[in-house]
């Protein structure tokens, strides 16, 4: 069982690597292809878009797939995408490459947690998402800062050819999986219908609120935090390094804090801290150090926050689990898109030093609206038909 969840870990890590190294490499990106910073960090938002709305779309053509296929699918779709980004000569045939990296990526993570979820029992569900999410978070632990030290000796054409190799390991990899039938036929009118239910649009609002501050400031983290201390690239490896390790760190421990405690506490926690590490970035007064402690709260909080938001969705519509994630995959990624574009407009309007401000003040949003929530979900500890029906 753990060796299949950490084949399905593996996977998310190669994907998301992929996803995010852009923002990690984004001046030597408009560099490159001769655009501002501020536009090729829209690379970030293109793609984020992109997954956002083909989420549920795809998810409901190939709705009748065996999963295993569908993963080697959105794998295949991702190695080419990341090849196409590599050999792009311009903006344009490159913002046409991130389209197609993503539509892979929409694929993928999405499965992966539904399956993870379905093969454990239901008081470990919290863990088997975050194992599969710490793929995710892996991937700023170690794709990212990795991508940054080594794009001055490979280029960053060079790491994206590197990710279509690893793209394609990981999808050998998938062949230790068994097939894995897929769940129920839905229209996607069915699919939608689960945004009847307030508790749903509720947590899916706060969850794309979480996602736009996290990402307005990560999106051009490089750029904003060479600004703020003067770190090299080295020492901006190594920064980026500390937030994605206390990214890994907030997605495990708010994994076992939601089976212990509910998720309500884990999505305010989680919030409280992402809101406290962006708002003082500023005040760090130029050290690494206490930028690297700001850092750590704020990937705790940035990255702890979403086993607690899945699993709050799977409580709120336990019968329509796969279809409330796809859409959690897409509120992710509207944050995501909207947090480039928001950041993006930030930095050129007030420079550098407000980012982290800014974006702290929507993560103060979405702790209002979370503490807002006009409508309890269904109790955590209801046990899904899809789940249950779900082959191990």
């Amino acid at each position: 069982m753990q060796f299949r969840l950490l084949v399905l870990a593996v996977g998310t890590f190669v994907i998301n690597t992929g996803s995010y190294l852009v923002a990690g490499v984004l001046p030597a990106i408009a560099g490159h292809v001769g655009v501002p910073v501020t536009t090729a960090g829209q690379l970030v938002t293109v793609h984020a878009l992109t997954y956002a709305i083909s989420a549920p779309v795809l998810s409901t053509v190939v709705g009748k797939w065996e999963r295993r296929r569908l993963l080697q699918l959105s794998l295949a779709l991702f190695v080419v995408g990341n090849i196409a980004t590599a050999l792009a000569p311009d903006f344009g045939t490159l913002t046409a490459a991130r389209v197609l990296g993503a539509l892979g990526a929409s694929l993928f993570t999405p499965t992966a947690v539904v399956i993870a979820a379905d093969l454990v029992p239901l008081d470990r569900r919290g863990r088997a998402v975050s194992m599969v999410l710490g793929g995710l978070t892996l991937a700023t632990v170690i794709g990212v800062p990795l991508g940054v030290l080594l794009e001055e000796s490979v280029g960053y054409q060079g790491l994206f050819w590197m990710i279509a190799g690893l793209g394609v390991l990981a999808s050998t990899a998938l062949l230790a999986l068994p097939p894995v039938p897929a769940p129920p036929a839905m229209r996607f009118g069915e699919r939608v219908s689960v945004l009847r239910n307030k508790a749903v649009v509720w947590v899916l609002v706060v969850s794309m609120l979480a996602s736009l501050a996290d990402f307005a400031a990560y999106t051009y983290a490089s750029p904003m935090l060479s600004a703020l201390t003067g770190a090299g690239a080295g020492t901006l490896g190594v920064l980026l390094f500390v937030y994605g390790v206390a990214g890994a760190m907030g997605n495990a421990v708010v994994g076992r804090i939601t089976d212990r405690f509910g998720s309500g506490v884990g999505i305010a926690g989680s919030l409280l801290l992402l809101a406290a590490g962006l708002a003082f970035l500023p005040l760090a007064g130029g050290s690494t150090e206490l930028t690297a402690v700001l850092l750590v709260l704020w990937g705790l909080g940035g990255w702890g926050i979403m086993p607690a938001v899945q699993h709050r969705l799977i409580s709120a519509a336990p019968t329509g689990a796969a279809v409330v994630i796809a859409f959690n995959s897409s509120a992710l990624y509207l944050g995501m898109g909207f947090g480039g574009i928001t950041g993006g407009s930030v930095a050129a309007q007030w420079g550098w030093w407000a980012l982290g401000p800014a974006s702290a003040v929507v993560a103060v949003l979405a702790l209002g609206l979370f503490w807002r929530m006009p409508t309890a979900p269904a109790p955590e500890s209801v046990a899904t038909p899809e789940r249950e029906a779900a082959p191990a």
